[in-house]
């Protein structure tokens, strides 16, 4: 077991919110790590100590409404506080509190979205970009609705389910029993009505797993971390990230950012077995992002930080190498 309490936990208060994160290393060569969902803080913990063994300071931030970060309940009218900007915006004020001007971006799941959009709207504060599964999606010109993307990507209708009470409650009600279904390896993955691409929303629980036995990916006492955090605030708001994509494109919109390019330097990491983000979305990204370099794993699902984290640190030395040539590899 890698232990929770042999990091640094710190909290700040930014942008009107309690933001939980781990602060290791002594550096002004700063990597920022953003998690996604149903994910918090400890998914880098292969990464987090190795990056400040290689001479950075990392900081892994709980995005707000996961693990010990504060989770401010929203309306229709008020969801925007959980839009990509204004969580990215939480990042940023906590680069100012720490005084820190600069960083590395690394994000996985909905945290590699994150750091993509933090390149767009804060790019004096971004070094590079590095993103796990999330390919780079610049703002299209027409407005995003879901519906439309879930015609296009059946393998994302659970994401329709994840705007739900329904989903949320049925989350919390199996806090174990779906962090247990998700977090596997490549040759352990677990199918559920969640995620289906045909089932009717109202039918669709995790409860049909049945009694599946934990991962080889984590121990009992890690598994038991995760839980202990989701019980803290729930799954109603981890859940707004599904329910910000109109909002998120009508921000970026008006904004001047559609079809956005990025020059900075950027390393995107794919995977063989990611049903969610397989690699072949990441297929147009030299588009958008002429210093893009690549690193595949192809035996290996969504949660390859863990699964395969000596070639995920590896790649990460690679890149950073090229950022900072008299670094440690």
């Amino acid at each position: 077991m890698v232990d929770p309490k042999s990091f640094n936990h710190k909290f700040a208060t930014v942008n009107n919110v309690k933001i939980h994160y781990i602060d290791e290393g002594y550096s002004d060569k700063v990597i920022l790590c953003v998690h996604g969902f149903p994910d918090i803080w400890y998914g880098w913990r292969h990464q987090i100590k190795y990056l400040a063994s290689q001479g950075y300071r990392v900081i892994v931030p709980d995005i707000r409404g996961y693990g010990q970060s504060g989770s401010p309940d929203v309306t229709s009218a008020t969801l925007s506080l959980y839009s990509t900007k204004n969580i990215v915006t939480d990042f940023i004020k906590l680069l100012d509190y720490l005084d820190i001007k600069k960083a590395i971006w690394l994000g996985h799941d909905w945290g590699g979205s994150i750091v993509w959009r933090a390149a767009m709207w804060y790019p004096s504060y971004v070094v590079a970009v590095i993103s796990v599964c999330t390919p780079y999606s610049p703002p299209p010109p027409e407005p995003v609705k879901l519906s439309n993307i879930t015609k296009v990507h059946k393998n994302w209708m659970y994401q329709a389910f994840f705007r739900t009470k329904l989903a949320a409650d049925d989350l919390n009600n199996n806090v174990e029993l779906f962090l247990k279904s998700i977090h596997r390896t490549f040759d352990e993955q677990v199918y559920s009505s969640v995620f289906s691409s045909s089932i009717p929303i109202y039918k669709r629980t995790i409860t049909d797993v049945g009694d599946i036995k934990r991962s080889k990916l984590l121990s009992q006492q890690e598994l038991d971390y995760y839980v202990e955090q989701y019980k803290i605030n729930g799954f109603k708001n981890a859940l707004n990230l599904y329910k910000t994509h109109e909002i998120n494109w009508e921000m970026e919109a008006s904004a001047g950012l559609v079809a956005k390019q990025l020059d900075i330097p950027c390393l995107m990491i794919t995977v063989g077995k990611d049903r969610a983000l397989p690699a072949n979305f990441t297929k147009n990204m030299e588009n958008y992002l002429p210093n893009l370099q690549r690193f595949h794993i192809e035996d290996a699902a969504h949660w390859v930080l863990a699964e395969r984290s000596p070639e995920i640190n590896s790649a990460l030395s690679g890149f950073l190498f090229t950022l900072y040539p008299g670094s440690k590899l």
